[in-house]
């Protein structure tokens, strides 16, 4: 345990294959090389592997000459204290280590790799690796089993993982190795800063670890507070979700306290220590181990655990250490080098049940075949979201596309209600609970219609009105009547002024509408993203585009989503230079186009719906922001115009606490599209 991976690598690996994973890549991603996903480098190759790809061997070893000399330079510095010890007295104390000792420190090691391997299958789950649970843990206790007895951490434990994981590529499985190594070393940090804060242990340096352990214990819960509300400056960083992180931290603590129980339990006669205090000197020790980077943190390990524990006598002690690891060492790195030369397992491909649901990330164009046609005939336009690239597909074990959405944050967010109206709505629930528990998340839903809240509500969620949408009949849109007096002006002045709006086609002005939307982003702060459409012109042409123009010049234009049973309104941009009533005659000639087309359905897109009593006050500020970005006021005035039909819109979570949190993601992915 003493060489969990060190902590050399690329973020920037390639993702891991997903294809049965409940986040599933559409483009291949298991394929690491011409040959398919079992192709794999030679070992010249893997030694000469370029950086970009996650991992270039041979700065990774000479990185690891450092930790060596360091070990050796110990052992000549201390080599007077070495030759001072007792030999003969080590050996007596080894033998009075009774056989039911061995025994138990053997059970509390088998607890501890148990702990390590599920962390493997943590790290595996957060990175939507199609890798079964059951694979990821053998191949992280295997690799770890091996790498902390014979060092070069990243290297070694990477190289096990690949020879354990035949359809992970060597640079995913030195990815997968960086982060068990720096999640873990956090976790550390943590559990024992907060075991030397709350454990009265007695320390030589206890007033200065004291002080160490409440900066880690602050910097951890600013973390955790980062986590939620993501400020700016850390947009770009990943932050897991708080549940992933109890998880590392849960499972740390279990693998701590089961080796330091080994350790304890091997303590010859006659050493009198408690049990908490040995656990708290293992987990410090253990700290030193990992930072000294030597194979099995030998050296640091025991100079720690000498200091630590000055009330054992030397001798004993060492006896004990050297018990641990053979029991914690030895016998496991064993048993993992026959694993790692009989090679992976070959399990029997557990078929995911049709209806259990995934989320894939998907290639914005072109979309899967069967996905087009789903799209197509979705209750609701506003699905063409998924073109923009900011949201995922949420669907069905056998591929039938459910819903759209996104896992951020705490959060895993569906968005609108489900493309599939034959999954009863109950059962809809139940699966995406399932599936943001996988994700270490909880389920929020955004923007869903009145049925899908009725069934939320029924089943114990809690529900708040959120938005309403607008939307109208072209077949029976009219300019007639007082509610449309407003309208009437608007038109009217953009006529006199000579505005002329027509159906874009199929030739599009792409550089004068790059230029307007970019003014408009500029004037508004940046573009908004999430569920609010952003300018990307590879989305055009699947969208109803009008253009207006003023004096033969480009002033402003409409995309709408469209399918067959409705159009949407997704990008309204209009030059500051446009004249008054723009907007309204690009919208009033979608409206007449959607009637020739023969819909009966033209929706406006939704508002927030302002103030609402008995909100919790959390929600109500995530509101306020939704508002600010989406120009609410203005948006309500607009709409209001066309005097349209107005359909509430909620949002639904789990329980009031899961809802905040969910209204904050949305918040923060609408202000951050990238």
């Amino acid at each position: 345990m003493m060489q969990k991976p060190t902590n050399t690598g690329n973020e920037n690996s390639k993702p891991l294959p997903r294809a049965q994973s409940p986040f599933a890549d559409r483009d291949g991603l298991s394929q690491t090389g011409q040959g398919g996903p079992h192709a794999r480098p030679n070992m010249a190759q893997v030694l000469t592997w370029p950086a970009e790809n996650g991992l270039n061997l041979r700065k990774a070893a000479l990185r690891q000459l450092l930790p060596i000399i360091l070990m050796f330079g110990l052992i000549v510095l201390m080599w007077d204290k070495i030759a001072q010890l007792d030999v003969a007295h080590i050996q007596a104390s080894l033998k009075t280590v009774a056989p039911w000792q061995w025994f138990a420190a053997a059970g509390f090691t088998a607890v501890s790799f148990w702990a390590l391997g599920r962390y493997d299958g943590v790290v595996h789950r957060l990175l939507g690796s199609c890798v079964t649970d059951t694979q990821a843990e053998r191949a992280g206790i295997t690799a770890i089993a091996i790498s902390q007895t014979v060092g070069m951490g990243v290297i070694s434990s990477a190289l096990v993982r690949w020879r354990m994981l035949p359809d992970v590529s060597f640079a995913q499985a030195a990815r997968i190795s960086v982060i068990v190594t720096a999640s873990f070393l956090t976790a550390w940090a943590v559990v024992t800063a907060m075991v030397v804060v709350v454990i009265s242990v007695a320390l030589p340096w206890d007033g200065l670890a004291t002080r160490i352990a409440w900066i880690v214990l602050a910097a951890a819960g600013v973390m955790a507070i980062a986590s939620v509300l993501r400020p700016k400056f850390l947009s770009h960083v990943y932050l897991p979700p708080l549940r992933a992180v109890l998880a590392f931290l849960m499972l740390a603590l279990l693998d701590m306290a089961a080796a330091g129980t080994a350790l304890w339990v091997l303590l010859p006669d006659g050493c009198e220590v408690s049990l908490v205090v040995l656990i708290a000197a293992y987990m410090l020790a253990l700290g030193v181990g990992l930072v000294s980077g030597t194979p099995g943190g030998m050296g640091g390990f025991e100079i720690t655990l000498l200091a630590t524990l000055p009330q054992i006598g030397q001798e004993p002690l060492l006896a004990a250490i050297l018990a641990f690891r053979a029991v914690y060492y030895a016998l496991p790195a064993g048993m993992a080098a026959l694993l790692t030369i009989r090679g992976p397992k070959v399990l029997k491909r557990a078929t995911q049940p049709q209806r259990d649901l995934r989320l894939s990330r998907l290639p914005k164009h072109p979309l899967p075949t069967k996905l087009t046609l789903s799209l197509h005939t979705a209750p609701r336009a506003e699905v063409g979201l998924l073109r923009h690239g900011r949201l995922s597909l949420i669907e069905a074990g056998d591929g039938t596309p459910l819903a759209i959405g996104s896992a951020c944050g705490q959060s895993l967010i569906m968005v609108s209600d489900p493309i599939d109206t034959n999954m009863r709505l109950e059962t809809t629930l139940a699966q995406l609970s399932t599936l943001a528990g996988r994700c270490f998340r909880a389920p929020f839903l955004y923007k869903i219609g009145g049925r899908l809240a009725c069934a939320a509500r029924r089943a114990g969620w809690c529900v708040l009105p959120i938005a309403r949408e607008a939307w109208l009949n072209p077949q029976c849109f009219t300019l007639d009547g007082s509610n449309k007096r407003q309208l009437r002006r608007k038109l009217r002045h953009a006529d006199s002024a000579g505005v002329v709006v027509q159906n874009a086609g199929a030739r599009l002005p792409l550089r004068e509408m790059e230029q307007i939307a970019t003014r408009w982003a500029q004037a508004r702060g940046g573009e908004r993203g999430f569920s609010m459409g952003v300018w990307d012109p590879a989305t055009l042409p699947f969208a109803q585009v009008f253009l207006a123009y003023y004096h033969g010049r480009l002033i402003g234009f409409l995309t709408l989503h469209a399918n067959a049973n409705e159009h949407a309104l997704d990008l309204m941009r209009v030059d500051t230079s446009a004249p008054g009533g723009t907007m309204q005659a690009l919208v009033t000639t979608a409206i007449a186009a959607a009637k020739e087309q023969g819909l009966t359905r033209l929706s406006l897109a939704a508002v927030p719906l302002g103030e609402q009593a008995d909100e919790p006050l959390i929600f109500r500020k995530a509101r306020l922001a939704i508002d600010a970005a989406s120009g609410a006021d203005g948006l309500r005035q607009f709409k209001s115009a066309f005097a349209p039909h107005w359909e509430t819109l909620y949002a639904a979570a789990p329980g009031s606490t899961t809802l905040t949190l969910g209204a904050l993601d949305v918040v923060r992915e609408i202000h951050r599209p990238q």
